[in-house]
């Protein structure tokens, strides 16, 4: 923690750093920046630029991995010189001691943002090699990240610090960070299906029909206004999806329900999407496959493909099975993340203390998130969780 003296010393560089966030306008502008990266990854150093202007960070690191060797598919670094960016890549055993070492690091939620000084000891941030060598000399004091992806083939985060202070970040950060982790997530998860290839935007809407997994471009009722080769396949098949009047349907109520709102959201600004429309599980007579919603409401994207659609559905196979009931339960219930990772961990058979020491919190922590899962669920028992996850744990 800060001393009082600190807190005085620092005060002028505090009072710069944004409480708030920016202009809807404003904030509706850097998530469509945010999604045009899903088709050119090349824009997220600039993208990320804007994320720290807008909430008073000086350095950002996204880094994508793939699986098993660890060899980078993905990475972008914004307020670092390049000989520091090389020299990070010697403490990366270090750094996940940083975060309470790599089985905690593996376990926390898909987009909630943590802070490092209050997941570290203190005798790690005093011993630790990474913190000693790298991140003071640069003048970084403390950490706030979260995971964009995490399946068996690969893991990735966004990581965001201040220079210059040693004031530990707070929760106006991790509330400022929630609003755009989504929207990160998504735009990580479509790009992947790409390669993390850069697509042209400009002419995104004409070469449609060259990729592999379905896509459907639809207005803000489900209409249908364009099928790819592989979504006409399905469509005539009715598997995983079908066309139900000219409006693409799942064969699942409560998941078409999901997919219903998720498109209602993405015909807004975007903005208030969030977790929706990622990984919505589409039931398939053989292979399960997820829809991931993008928004179409701004930037090139748009005007590529024309003004009636409002969010591409983008159909494709279930990369981690094993995250299909908590993704299918979100959907439906609408979860927050830390409430989808509790859930993961019941299934998993883990009981609540260890959850707690697993995640890093407060056993009150979890009995609360647990409630909030009888809530929203309906069920009265943690069995009944777990029945439920069970229930949708394979494609009907």
């Amino acid at each position: 923690m800060a001393t009082r003296d600190r807190l005085d010393a620092e005060a002028p560089r505090l009072a710069a750093i944004p409480n708030t966030v920016p202009q809807i306008e404003q904030f509706s502008e850097l998530i469509g920046q945010i999604y045009e990266c899903a088709l050119d990854p090349g824009r997220w150093e600039s993208v990320m630029g804007e994320i720290c202007r807008a909430f008073g960070f000086d350095v950002s690191t996204l880094s994508v991995l793939r699986l098993p060797v660890g060899s980078p598919t993905l990475q972008a670094v914004v307020g670092m010189d390049r000989e520091w960016v090389i020299r990070s890549l010697e403490y990366q055993a270090e750094l996940a001691e940083v975060w309470g070492g790599m089985e905690r690091l593996m376990n926390f939620p898909l987009d909630e943002p943590v802070i490092a000084s209050r997941v570290a000891s203190p005798s790690v941030m005093e011993t630790n090699r990474y913190f000693l060598e790298f991140a003071q000399p640069m003048g970084i004091y403390d950490s706030i990240a979260f995971a964009v992806v995490r399946s068996p083939g690969m893991v990735g985060g966004l990581s965001f610090n201040r220079r210059g202070t040693t004031v530990p970040f707070g929760d106006i950060d991790i509330e400022h960070l929630r609003l755009v982790a989504p929207h990160v997530r998504r735009a990580v998860t479509i790009s992947d299906l790409f390669g993390l290839k850069a697509i042209e935007a400009a002419t995104f809407g004409s070469v449609l029909d060259s990729f592999q997994f379905g896509i459907l471009l639809v207005d803000r009722d489900l209409g249908i206004v364009h099928a790819n080769a592989a979504a006409r396949a399905m469509l005539d098949a009715a598997d995983p999806i079908r066309s139900e009047r000219g409006r693409a349907a799942l064969a699942d109520r409560s998941t078409q329900g999901a997919l219903e709102r998720a498109v209602r959201e993405a015909a807004g600004d975007g903005s208030t999407l969030g977790g929706k429309g990622i990984g919505i599980p589409a039931s398939g007579k053989d292979n399960p496959r997820v829809v991931h919603v993008l928004p179409l409401r701004q930037g090139q994207i748009r005007r590529s493909v024309g003004p009636r659609a409002v969010a591409a559905l983008f159909i494709a196979p279930a990369s981690l099975p094993g995250r299909m009931p908590a993704d299918a339960l979100a959907a439906i219930y609408d979860l927050t993340p830390a409430e989808i990772n509790i859930l993961e961990l019941l299934v998993a058979g883990r009981t609540q203390a260890e959850i707690a020491a697993t995640l890093g919190i407060a056993p009150s922590t979890v009995k609360s998130h647990l409630l909030h899962l009888f809530a929203k669920t309906g069920c009265g028992r943690q069995s009944d969780l777990v029945k439920l996850a069970a229930s949708l744990s394979s494609p009907a």
